[in-house]
C-alpha cells in the first residue's frame, strides 16, 4: 500500500464518503482520481476503512408513499426484552431497538401496531409516520469550530421550522422491492450473484439500482475516529425549531441522522468518549437557554435488530384506515 502523508489519510475518508453519497457503486478508480491516489492504493483503504468501523458501505432507505410507509413507536416498558418475543412474531414491524433512558424500546413498521395491551407496557411516547432520514454533510473540523459555529447559527433572530411529511409518487413492483431488501444495507455488494438470481443482463441491473436511487435516499456512515470510539445517543426535542437543530449537529465531523416525527424532531447522534460533557453544556444548554427546545428525552441504545428481512412488498392499496398514531 502507498505511503500516504497524515493529511492525506486524515482526508480519506471524507473524499470517499463524498463520492459514495453522489454514486454508491463508484469505482475504485474515480476514488482515487479524487483522492489523488492509484485505483489500488484506493481500492485498498476503502477495504481498511470498513474494517476499522470508520466508513459504510451506501445504505438506503424509503421514501414514503401511499403503497409503503414506515411508522416509528418509541415506547417505555417495564422490560423491553420482555416485549422482542411479540415483535419479532408480529409481521409488519421490521426492526426494534432497546435503550436505557426515557424511552427504553424503538420499532419501525409498515402498518399501524398497539402494543398497549401487553403486560409491562407503560407509555408511548411518541408514534406516527416518519418522515425522510435527514443526514447533514459532514466536513473535517475540530469540535472547538463546530461549537463556536453553533453558537453563531443561535445568535440574533431565529424563525421556526419544521421538516415536512411527505408522501411521494412511487409505485413499487415485487421485483424491485426484493432488490431493494438484496441492497438496503449495502448498495456496493457484488451484483454478479444478483444478476444470476434476478435473470437480469447486466445493463437492466444497473437500470434497476437507478429506479432504486429514485425511490429512496442514500446515506454513507462516517466515524472519524471508529465508530467503537463513540457514544450513541438518541435525543427527542420539542421544537419549533428543527432546521436549526438539524443544522447545528450538523456542524459536528460525524455522522447523524434526524427524522421529523408528528412536532418533535428524533437524532441520532454519536459523541466521541469524554466529550460527553462538553456536548450537553455547549450545545443542549445552550439551547435551553435560548428557548429553542422545549424540552428534551434522551436514550442511549445497546441493542437492535432487523427482522422479517423477507417481506413481500405489500399490494398497492389506499392508506391504511384509521387514525394515524
Amino acid at each position: 500500500m502507498a505511503r500516504l502523508s497524515e493529511r492525506q489519510l486524515r482526508k480519506m475518508p471524507f473524499i470517499f464518503q463524498q463520492c459514495m453519497l453522489e454514486y454508491p457503486r463508484v469505482q475504485p478508480a474515480e476514488l482515487g482520481r479524487r483522492a489523488g491516489v492509484s485505483r489500488t492504493t484506493a481500492r485498498k483503504h476503502l477495504e481498511r476503512l470498513i474494517e476499522e468501523g470508520v466508513l459504510f458501505p451506501p445504505q438506503m432507505r424509503l421514501k414514503n408513499c401511499n403503497q409503503i410507509k414506515e411508522y416509528i413507536y418509541l415506547l417505555r416498558v417495564d422490560n423491553p426484552h420482555s416485549f422482542v418475543p411479540y415483535i419479532e412474531d408480529e409481521q409488519w414491524i421490521f426492526y426494534y431497538c432497546i435503550l436505557v433512558g426515557h424511552f427504553n424500546l424503538i420499532f419501525m413498521s409498515y402498518k399501524p401496531v398497539d402494543l398497549s395491551h401487553l403486560k409491562g407496557y407503560e407509555e408511548t411516547v411518541i408514534s406516527g409516520v416518519r418522515s425522510d432520514y435527514f443526514t447533514p454533510p459532514i466536513s473535517e473540523k475540530s469540535y472547538k469550530t463546530a461549537y463556536k459555529n453553533i453558537f453563531d447559527k443561535c445568535e440574533g433572530k431565529i424563525e421556526p421550522s419544521f421538516f415536512d411529511i411527505r408522501l411521494y409518487d412511487i409505485e413499487w413492483t415485487e421485483e424491485l422491492w426484493t432488490l431493494f431488501l438484496d441492497l438496503k444495507y449495502n448498495l456496493r455488494v457484488n451484483f454478479t450473484p444478483l444478476v444470476k438470481k434476478y435473470g437480469f443482463k447486466y445493463t437492466t441491473f444497473y437500470e434497476r439500482v437507478k429506479q432504486l436511487l429514485a425511490n429512496t435516499y442514500v446515506y454513507v456512515p462516517l466515524y472519524p475516529l471508529g465508530e467503537s470510539n463513540y457514544s450513541l445517543f438518541y435525543f427527542l426535542f420539542k421544537t419549533k425549531y428543527q432546521k436549526l437543530i438539524f443544522e447545528s449537529f450538523g456542524e459536528l465531523p460525524i455522522f447523524s441522522t434526524h427524522l421529523r416525527i408528528k412536532d418533535s424532531l428524533l437524532c441520532r447522534v454519536p459523541i466521541p468518549y469524554g466529550l460527553e460533557n462538553d456536548h450537553f453544556r455547549n450545545i443542549i444548554s445552550l439551547w435551553e437557554r435560548k428557548g429553542i427546545i422545549d424540552s428534551y428525552r434522551l436514550s442511549m441504545p445497546y441493542t437492535s435488530e432487523t427482522i422479517h428481512p423477507g417481506m413481500p412488498c405489500p399490494a398497492p392499496s389506499p392508506p391504511p384506515s384509521g387514525t394515524t398514531p
